[in-house]
């Protein structure tokens, strides 16, 4: 049977649920106050950096594949390669041989898979052999090693060493090639090349320093923060005006919008008398981006990790949460019609290293409308929200105290999108939407040495309103604040490797949201405290915890 080596259709239901119901983690959870464990050894630990943009861009080519050879593998027709290799490893150990001995790494790891296996269909073991390959690839690193295992690489290498060394040398990582992140670029910059070494001669802390040394390393954005904001500084109040005072159809638009990062806001108010007059705006998506990365090199710059494992636990925490105020009145005496409507979504993601894709942790939009004599613009305004952000639920509407209402409000609830609607020619709704991911409610990330860890919070708001006959009015608005803070922990690294500190980042704001500031602090500093078991210090709306 001819299989696709990327888009398997048999495999593609099994992945979708796997994906959303276990979140794709792959991580160790140790139920101890240690946070670094090194392997009889009194090194010290490397305190975080932060380093430029460049050095960072610089750092992520000199340890990253420009293609995995995966990828590589399904761009050039080769899934007969790969299918000889599962069948190598299925034919020592059956899908439940496998999946038992996942468990023993990492307890809450595929638990759908249990489910799916139960048909014990002949082909199951193929299918969880390359769901690991390719959507759980450190998990399946860490099950190679504890088997003793060849790679998909090393079985490459040998079986096929033509494809291999295509591969090899026009995509692999400069650091798998022997090269140093001091001299693979020949084009690289002084001020960057003293940065890098600067930062590999660092001395540790708390004791000596080893040959091999592991450190946390974040990005400087062009602005000097930790996190890259669109926009990158909070945005000046932005008014959009419209008036006609004359004659007898007159009409008046006030609105008013801010941004910071992923959060934002809009206020506005629109009347008419005599005339039909509407509104309707799009407010494009704002985000914040972090990323993760632990850096182990040697003084020189060699990747020096590779017989020495040194690995941790990443917890990732990110909430967002939306008001929605609108109001409408059309009472006078040759008052026809109004509307209004007001939605606001956001969308939680992480790109992992290789070539699983995004892998969405929340994704939920709300608002509130009212009309009177008028249809609500339900579709058009989620609508827009729902495709940007990539929303699979549907669009649903329902009165303030319903179900819904407390499904928007709830930030359990990750992966809805639905609007609170009242009619009345006097009429006014108040809706709430939250939103929240916690890795610690289910599994850490696994961090890896060199790789990369990108997260995004996206978001993206939607107003409407029109009104026509004598007079009539619509008020409407949105606010949104929120969080994304991650804690790097628990590392466990060979015995001549120095292990990084325990670390972490934060960044908040609230541009007229549910949330304030101090309360935001105050989760920040609470989940950060507990994830590091020590006191974090918030009252800068973003940093780093060294």
């Amino acid at each position: 049977m001819k299989r696709t080596l990327m888009t398997p259709l048999a495999l593609g239901s099994l992945v979708y649920m796997a994906i959303i119901s276990t979140t794709a983690f792959a991580g160790t959870v140790e139920n101890t106050n240690h946070r670094t464990t090194a392997l009889e050894n009194d090194y010290g630990a490397m305190a975080p950096a932060q380093v430029s943009k460049q050095t960072w861009q610089t750092i992520s080519a000199w340890s990253t594949d420009s293609l995995s050879l995966l990828d590589f593998m399904a761009e050039n027709d080769e899934e007969a390669v790969l299918n000889h290799y599962i069948e190598k490893l299925t034919a020592t150990y059956q899908a439940e041989e496998i999946l038992s001995q996942i468990k023993e790494i990492d307890v809450n790891a595929l638990d759908l898979w249990s489910t799916v296996l139960a048909d014990h269909s002949p082909e199951d073991s193929y299918y969880l052999a390359r769901y690991l390959i390719q959507y759980k690839p450190a998990l399946f690193k860490q099950w190679l090693t504890m088997q003793k295992m060849v790679s998909l690489a090393e079985f490459v290498e040998i079986n096929n060493p033509r494809l291999f060394e295509a591969w090899f040398e026009n995509y692999a990582a400069p650091k798998k090639k022997g090269l140093s992140v001091l001299s693979y670029n020949k084009e690289m910059d002084p001020t960057t090349y003293n940065e890098i070494k600067e930062l590999l001669n660092k001395d540790a802390k708390g004791g000596p320093k080893s040959a091999c040394a592991c450190q946390m390393v974040v990005p400087n954005t062009g602005s000097g923060t930790v996190v890259t904001n669109y926009p990158s500084t909070p945005s000046s109040p932005a008014p959009e005006t419209s008036s006609d005072n004359k004659g007898m159809s007159k009409h008046g638009l006030n609105f008013t919008s801010t941004a910071y990062g992923a959060f934002h806001s809009g206020d506005g108010e629109r009347w008419s008398k005599h005339k039909a007059y509407g509104y309707d705006n799009t407010i494009s998506h704002n985000s914040t981006e972090f990323s993760v990365k632990m850096l182990c090199a040697d003084k020189a710059g060699f990747d020096c990790n590779q017989s020495n494992s040194c690995s941790g636990n990443l917890e990732v925490r990110g909430t967002y949460a939306s008001r929605f105020h609108v109001k409408g009145t059309a009472r006078q005496i040759w008052s026809k019609a109004t509307n209004a409507h007001s939605a606001d979504g956001a969308k939680f993601a992480v790109d992992l290293p290789g070539s699983a894709p995004e892998i969405v942790l929340f994704n939920k939009a709300g608002g509130a409308a009212m009309s009177f004599n008028t249809g609500w613009d339900i579709n058009s305004v989620l609508g827009t929200i729902k495709a940007a952000l990539g929303i699979t639920a549907a669009i649903v509407n329902d009165n303030a105290g319903s179900l819904l209402d407390a499904q928007l409000a709830s930030d359990l609830i990750t992966n809805i999108a639905g609007i609170i609607t009242r009619s009345g020619n006097e009429a006014s709704v108040n809706s709430t939407m939250r939103a929240r991911f916690d890795s610690s409610d289910v599994s850490p990330f696994l961090l890896q040495p060199n790789e990369v860890y990108h997260f995004t919070l996206d978001s993206e708001a939607h107003v409407k309103a029109r009104g026509y006959g004598g007079y009539s009015d619509s008020h409407f608005e949105f606010g949104s604040s929120g969080a994304v803070m991650y804690a790097a922990n628990h590392f466990t690294c060979g015995p001549n490797v120095t292990a990084p500190m325990p670390t972490g980042l934060w960044f908040y704001a609230d541009q007229a949201g549910p949330d304030s500031v101090a309360s935001l602090r105050s989760d920040v500093e609470n989940w950060l405290s507990v994830q590091l078991n020590q006191y974090v210090n918030a009252s800068q709306s973003q940093g780093i915890v060294y």
